[in-house]
């Protein structure tokens, strides 16, 4: 049965769109970007950018009504970007940017590419301590006559008619304010949108003139009661009392609340985590039906070439392996050519994996390779770059080891599995690693 559901998460492609790996269709959707109405495929709507889709769903599947984008920041970089361990880190007129692996750098653009003075398009997920998370950035080419922030206000003097925002300085005095702000000043935790022509680097505080001031919807907005929502963002606030906040969205767990990966339980939900929730909205909280760390990729083989910073598995190629400063790597692995690995990672673009936890698999000589489905021909499906044909794996169902299962880990027929896999459907495939290449022998569907 379908339900009137709001989702909020990063689109993760295309095919209709794809947001946290759910399908969209977004064809007869009003599209909405920056309070402008979208154009062109899609609406103007690009892979990486962070969303809200309201509309009626069933399952992985949904009709959208409407898709509005509104970026976080379109303002200058106001430092000389620094890379430590695979992140680059921007300081965006008094907004502190995280980029990585992750990080899809619109064309003809580079991560390496970006340089102090550039005004970027940012779009991506605030985490606990205010950094953006930047899932989109892109070079704006014609500069903008007109710079925003968007953010929460530290701190307010009303009489010099100035607040900050992380490291920005603002002057409202003469701007326009909202009439939603009471008594046109705004006030300390406020989350605002300020634009402005006038702005200035500086060496530890940026500044800008406020021309306009106004009352920004957080996150995913607005949720009515009744209404099922899923929402993707960074654990802000730890798990007390059944209850912990995303972003700024209080979230309530219960004793059915389903946790996903297999292994993911309570005791991973911690101050900076990302997540995903889904679950019925009521009286300002989201009781969460299901809660899933965002670590979908999961690749088990033994190392090809590389090193710790970037690597590749046998019969996995061109899946370049990368690790972060906060890639958790079990006591004692090297990665070193012919180690035998599990690696759970997200999964960036170009066929990339952002390393989160690398671990000893002990020598085993089966593989793994779990992702969404990047393309479907036939029996062949494509993971990561990575050709799986099913026509190849026996077909034993109904027999007592079905090769093929859902997300119920049912047994099902090769039919069966590959009428239900789609675009951005999560699939774990299982062989065994013949070098240089494996022998896929088991697919399924994963939640």
């Amino acid at each position: 049965m379908a339900a009137a559901v709001r989702r909020y998460g990063t689109v993760t492609g295309f095919g209709s769109i794809l947001v946290n790996g759910r399908r969209v269709d977004d064809s007869a959707a009003t599209v909405t970007l920056d309070d402008n109405p979208g154009s062109g495929p899609n609406g103007g709507i690009k892979q990486g950018m962070v969303i809200k889709a309201t509309g009626t769903f069933s399952g992985n599947t949904g009709t959208a009504t409407s898709v509005v984008y509104r970026d976080n920041l379109e303002a200058p970089v106001c430092d000389a970007p620094a890379t430590v361990n695979g992140i680059r880190t921007l300081r965006v007129l008094g907004q502190t940017v995280i980029l990585d692996a992750t990080t899809i750098v619109d064309d003809p653009e580079t991560i390496d590419s970006i340089l102090f003075g550039d005004i970027v398009e940012v779009s991506g997920l605030p985490d606990d301590q205010e950094r953006i998370q930047t899932s989109f950035i892109e070079v704006k080419n014609p500069v903008p006559a007109e710079v925003e922030v968007k953010g929460r206000v530290d701190s307010v003097n009303g009489i010099a008619e100035t607040l900050t925002i992380n490291a920005l300085n603002v002057n409202f005095n003469g701007a326009l304010i909202d009439n939603n702000i009471p008594g046109g000043v705004p006030a300390v935790g406020q989350f605002i949108e300020v634009k402005g022509t006038v702005y200035a680097c500086g060496g530890a505080t940026d500044t800008l003139t406020a021309t306009k001031v106004e009352l920004e919807p957080e996150g995913a907005g607005a949720i009515a009661a009744g209404v099922e929502a899923e929402v993707e963002g960074f654990v802000t606030s730890p798990l007390n009392a059944g209850r912990f906040t995303v972003g700024s969205r209080e979230i309530e767990i219960t004793g059915s609340t389903r946790y996903l990966p297999e292994d993911f339980s309570q005791a991973d939900i911690l101050v900076g985590a990302k997540v995903e929730v889904e679950g019925d909205f009521a009286n300002g909280v989201l009781t969460a039906a299901k809660i899933s760390i965002r670590r979908n990729v999961k690749l088990e083989s033994e190392v090809l070439s590389g090193d710790i910073n970037s690597f590749i598995l046998k019969g996995l190629p061109g899946i370049v392996i990368t690790t972060n400063a906060d890639t958790d790597i079990e006591g004692g692995v090297n990665v070193i050519p012919n180690a035998s690995l599990r690696v759970r990672g997200i999964e960036g673009p170009n066929n990339t994996v952002l390393a989160t936890e690398i671990e000893d698999r002990g020598g085993s000589s089966d593989a793994f390779l779990q992702g969404a489905v990047d393309a479907k021909n036939g029996t062949v499906i494509t993971i990561l770059g990575i050709d799986v044909d099913t026509g190849l794996i026996p077909d034993n169902f109904p027999g007592p080891d079905p090769n093929f299962e859902n997300t119920d880990e049912q047994g099902i027929s090769r039919s069966t599995f590959l009428g239900l896999v789609q675009l951005g459907t999560l699939v774990k495939v299982k062989g065994e690693l013949l070098a240089p290449n494996i022998l896929w022998e088991e697919a399924e569907l994963e939640d």
